[in-house]
C-alpha cells in the first residue's frame, strides 16, 4: 500500500470513528466548527456532561508545525486552566491518527468580535476587557505569551463573562518558537510593530500587550486604530502598523475619559521602551478607569511626540534640518532686504512636503529577512513541565507525601531554568501541603517570598499574602496575621477607599483581608460568599467562619468551605481542626 493510499485508508478510519459519535472515551453530538488547528465539536463526557472537543486527524500530508501547534495549546491551556477568565480544558489525549482537547463549552459561541462596532458604553467594553487583562497577566506570570490576541479569540458565556481561548501559537518561556521562515504568526492586523518588521523583532509579553490594546480600542471606537482592511498587501499593511500613529480615540468618541485615553494609547506605542512593561499594570490602570481613580500613565506633551518622531524618522529628520538651513541661508541673504515689510510667517517651509520625498523603504528591506526562530517537534514537552504536572495530578489526588517531593523538583528545575512561573507555582503548593501538615511558619515564610516576588499590589501576590496571614491565624498568631492582612488593604494607598466588586479577585481579596481585620464588621453577610468568584469561594466561607461564634452556624460556613476550597487545599485541615476542639 502506497503512503497515499496508507494516508486515505487512516482518515477515513478516523471519520468513520467520528461519524459513528466518538473519539476516544467521548461521544459526538454534532458539528461546531472549524478552528485555527481542528475541527469542533460538541460532545458528551461519561457523565453525560456536554463539552467541547477540538480534534486534529494527523496524516504525513498534515505539515508538523500543525501538529505541534496543536499540541502546544493543549499544553498551554492545561497551564493554565485554574484562572476563571481562561477557556477550562479538562482533558487532552489521543485516540489512533486523532489528538484532542476536551474543553468548556461555550453556548451560543459568541465573541466579543460580534462587539466590535455595537456602540457599547464604556463601562460594558470594561467590564470585558478587564477580565481579560486579569487572565492574560495570569498567563504571562505562568510564563506562557498568547501571539494570536483578537476579538474572536474571547468566548463569551452565558453569564456574559469572557473567555480567553484559543492558544494554538502560544509560546512557553525558554521553549522554541513554532514559526518558520516566511511564516505570519498571528493574525496580521492585531500584530505589534516588532512582529511587522520594527525594532528587534523580538516577540515578547508587551507585543501581546499591544495587540490588547488594538483590540480595546476596536471595542471602544468601533474602528481600528489605523487604516487597516482585510484586503490590504501585507507590506502595505505592516508599513502602516509600524509607521502610522492612532487616533487618539477621545476623537472618536468624546466620552472616553482623557485617563482611559492614555492607557490605551500607552499600549499601542511603537516602541516597547514606551509601552507598558507588564499586564499587572494594564490591568491596575484599567481598574482604575473603571473605579473612577487616577492612573499611572498620561498623554506625552508636544515635545515629548516631537522628539519621539525624531527618533523613528532620522533620516527624515536630518533631510528637513538641511532643507531648514539652506532656505533660512538664503531667506536671511536675499529674501529679507527684498521683502522686509513681508510677515516673516508668510516664508515657513514646509516641513511636511519635504519629510514626505525623503521617506524611508527600510521596512520593506525588514520584512523580506524575517527571522527564522526555529520549529518545536510534535513530541517535545518541557521535562519541567512534565514534573509539573505529574506534581499537580498527585496533588488532585490528595497524595501529599508524592505531591511535596515533585513539586520540589519543579521548584529545582525552574530555578535551574529561570521559569518565573513555575517557580511561584511550585511554591504556592508547597506552602499549601506545609499548612495542611500543619507546619505554619514554614508555610508563613513560602508565602511571604511568594508576594514579594509577584509584587504587593498583583492579585498573585495579595492571594499569597492572604493564605500567609491564614497561616498565621491558624498558628494562632493574631499579631501577625493582622499585619499581613493589613498590608493587602494598603496596597493601594493606606486609608484609601475603593468600591468593591465581588466578581473582581483582586477587589474580593481586598474585602476579605478587611473582614478579619474588622472580625467580620465588613463582611458579615453570606452574599458576598454567593457573589465571590468561584476561585475564591472557599476562602470566602472560610473568612466567614472565623467570624461567626461557634455553633451550628459556623459548622456550615465551615463545610461549605471545604466543599468550595479548590486550590485551597489547606481549608480541609482547618475544619477537622475545628471539629477537635
Amino acid at each position: 500500500m502506497s503512503d497515499f493510499e496508507e494516508t486515505l485508508a487512516r482518515d477515513n478510519a478516523g471519520q468513520q470513528e467520528i461519524s459513528k459519535g466518538k473519539i476516544g472515551p467521548y461521544r459526538i453530538i454534532e458539528f461546531l466548527g472549524r478552528g485555527g488547528t481542528g475541527i469542533v465539536y460538541r460532545a458528551a463526557d461519561a457523565d453525560k456532561a456536554e463539552i467541547a472537543i477540538k480534534v486534529m486527524t494527523t496524516t504525513p500530508f498534515v505539515p508538523q508545525a500543525e501538529i505541534s501547534r496543536f499540541l502546544r495549546e493543549a499544553e498551554a491551556s492545561k497551564l493554565l486552566r485554574r484562572h476563571p477568565n481562561i477557556i477550562t480544558v479538562y482533558d487532552t489525549g489521543r485516540s489512533g491518527p486523532d489528538y484532542y482537547i476536551a474543553m468548556e463549552l461555550v453556548p451560543g459561541g459568541r465573541t466579543l468580535k460580534e462587539m466590535v462596532g455595537k456602540n457599547l458604553s464604556i463601562k460594558e467594553v470594561l467590564d470585558y476587557v478587564v477580565p481579560v487583562a486579569q487572565a492574560l497577566a495570569f498567563a504571562h506570570n505562568e510564563g506562557i505569551l498568547h501571539r494570536d490576541l483578537k476579538p474572536a479569540n474571547i468566548l463569551i458565556n452565558e453569564f456574559n463573562q469572557p473567555l480567553l481561548a484559543d492558544f494554538g501559537l502560544a509560546k512557553m518561556e525558554n521553549s522554541q518558537q513554532l514559526t518558520l521562515t516566511g511564516t505570519i504568526m498571528g493574525t496580521p492586523r492585531y500584530m505589534s510593530p516588532e512582529q511587522c518588521g520594527a525594532g528587534d523583532g523580538e516577540f515578547t509579553n508587551q507585543s501581546d500587550i499591544y495587540s490588547f490594546g488594538f483590540m480595546v480600542y476596536e471595542l471602544l471606537t468601533g474602528v481600528s486604530p489605523y487604516p487597516v482592511t482585510p484586503d490590504m498587501p501585507l507590506p502595505e499593511m505592516f508599513k502602516m502598523i509600524c509607521r502610522h500613529e492612532a487616533k487618539p480615540p477621545r476623537k472618536l468618541r468624546k466620552d472616553i475619559s482623557r485617563n482611559l485615553e492614555a492607557v490605551v494609547l500607552k499600549m499601542l506605542e511603537k516602541e516597547k521602551k514606551l509601552r507598558y512593561r507588564d499586564m499587572s499594570r494594564v490591568c491596575a490602570d484599567l481598574e482604575a478607569c473603571r473605579d473612577g481613580n487616577p492612573v499611572s500613565v498620561r498623554r506625552l506633551s508636544l515635545a515629548e511626540r516631537w522628539e519621539k518622531w525624531l527618533r523613528r524618522h532620522r533620516a527624515q529628520a536630518i533631510t528637513v534640518s538641511i532643507f531648514l538651513a539652506i532656505g533660512g541661508a538664503l531667506y536671511y541673504f536675499f529674501v529679507v532686504p527684498m521683502t522686509s515689510e513681508r510677515s516673516i510667517a508668510k516664508q515657513k517651509v514646509d516641513i511636511s512636503a519635504v519629510a514626505a520625498k525623503h521617506k524611508s523603504e527600510r521596512l520593506e528591506e525588514e520584512i523580506s529577512a524575517l527571522k527564522n526562530q526555529g520549529m518545536s517537534t510534535a513530541g517535545e514537552m518541557e521535562e519541567g513541565t512534565k514534573i509539573l504536572l505529574k506534581a499537580r495530578e498527585s496533588l488532585s489526588r490528595g497524595r501529599l507525601d508524592d505531591a511535596e517531593p515533585q513539586f520540589k523538583s519543579a521548584e529545582e528545575w525552574a530555578v535551574k531554568n529561570s521559569h518565573k512561573g513555575m517557580l511561584l507555582e511550585s511554591k504556592n503548593s508547597l506552602a499549601r501541603i506545609a499548612m495542611v501538615k500543619g507546619q505554619y511558619v514554614k508555610a508563613v515564610e513560602i508565602f511571604k517570598s511568594v508576594a514579594e516576588s509577584y509584587g504587593k499590589k498583583t492579585l498573585s501576590g495579595q492571594i499569597a499574602f492572604f493564605e500567609a496571614g491564614a497561616a498565621s491565624w491558624l498558628q494562632e498568631n493574631e499579631a501577625d496575621a493582622f499585619k499581613l492582612w493589613q498590608e493587602i488593604v494598603d496596597a493601594d494607598g493606606a486609608g484609601k477607599k475603593s468600591l468593591v466588586d465581588t466578581k473582581d479577585l483582586g477587589s474580593y481579596i481586598k474585602l476579605l483581608s478587611k473582614a478579619m481585620l474588622s472580625r467580620g464588621k465588613n463582611y458579615g453577610d453570606e452574599k458576598y460568599c454567593l457573589s465571590s468568584p468561584q476561585v475564591l469561594k472557599g476562602l470566602g466561607y472560610w473568612a466567614l467562619a472565623q467570624n461567626t461564634p461557634a455553633g451550628k452556624l459556623k459548622d456550615g460556613y465551615l463545610a461549605e468551605a471545604a466543599r468550595n476550597r479548590g486550590i485551597f487545599i489547606w481549608i480541609k485541615q482547618e475544619v477537622e481542626d475545628e471539629g477537635k476542639k
